[in-house]
């Protein structure tokens, strides 16, 4: 009889604790895939920059700007680094709501299998499978001359001056690319619990709001206030019986650039059509 209540009583604890043991082991596991991204996302600026040093800036959608600096108007989705950004990230990206045909300018999504050469992303001759809605989920923003922050461009900590915008001579040679990567969190259970983290936030809740309704399956103290934020800011995808969360990641990256290339001749076509940067 002893023996039959201590088996019982092992069931019960096993029945008890597993459902967290599993929560906590899924959790982990998308943690893992965070943090590579992240990496990966510091490692897509890394190769932006890179880009950046050899190309005409109209090649990678920046404007100049009235002091001779360059710069894009804001994070954008097209031109060579966006490219670049994109062909790392692409190992990191699943199209799961569906594949871009539209090469980043967005509206029209293809779900069959048979047309693989377009919802594959591509890089020349090669093709990362199922991951061409990268283009949508990568944008870059590039700036050139970062500013010297010290005495001579502020005129003197200790002398009083008034501190004055640096003039392009002034300016450190460099080019700066930072990158925003909306990372889908796809991992059952730890996904959404990551997604919490992420987007939770008290400020403008209503004090009387109190319920703790969940996000996609999982249960936490202002979860509908939470899941609303995430669809806001454009961080829930449902397409069909698919839906998942996900988290915008974003890294920068800084490189001297000791030479001007506006007067670089600018991208061929023909290398544009290699690259697949005009599908």
């Amino acid at each position: 009889m002893r023996f039959k209540e201590e088996h019982g009583s092992i069931m019960l604890e096993a029945v008890l604790t597993l459902p967290i043991f599993v929560l906590i082991i899924f959790f982990i596991i998308q943690m893992v895939f965070v943090w590579t991204a992240k990496q990966m996302t510091y490692y897509a600026a890394y190769c932006g920059a890179r880009a950046a040093l050899v190309y005409n800036p109209a090649d990678y959608g920046a404007e100049q700007q009235d002091d001779g600096s360059w710069k894009t108007p804001g994070y954008i989705r097209t031109g060579v680094v966006h490219h670049a950004a994109c062909a790392v990230l692409s190992w990191v990206s699943w199209s799961v709501a569906g594949y871009d045909l539209t090469g980043g300018r967005g509206g029209l999504f293809y779900t069959d299998g048979t047309a693989n050469e377009l919802l594959n992303f591509h890089v020349g001759l090669y093709s990362v499978p199922l991951s061409s809605n990268v283009r949508n989920q990568v944008s870059v923003d590039i700036r050139e001359f970062e500013k010297i922050d010290d005495e001579s461009t502020t005129g003197g900590s200790s002398g009083g001056g008034k501190a004055r915008k640096a003039s392009i001579d002034e300016q450190f040679p460099a080019v700066t690319v930072n990158v925003r990567f909306r990372c889908p969190l796809l991992i059952p259970l730890g996904g959404p619990v990551v997604a919490y983290f992420y987007g939770v936030d008290a400020s403008g809740v209503d004090a009387a709001v109190t319920d703790a309704i969940g996000v996609s399956g999982f249960t936490a103290p202002y979860g509908d206030f939470v899941h609303a934020n995430l669809v806001l800011q454009g961080n829930y995808t449902q397409v069909g019986s698919q839906e998942f969360y996900s988290m915008v990641l974003e890294e920068s990256c800084t490189m001297a650039k000791p030479y001007k290339t506006d007067t670089y001749p600018l991208m061929p076509d023909r290398d544009k059509t290699f690259l697949r940067m005009n599908l």
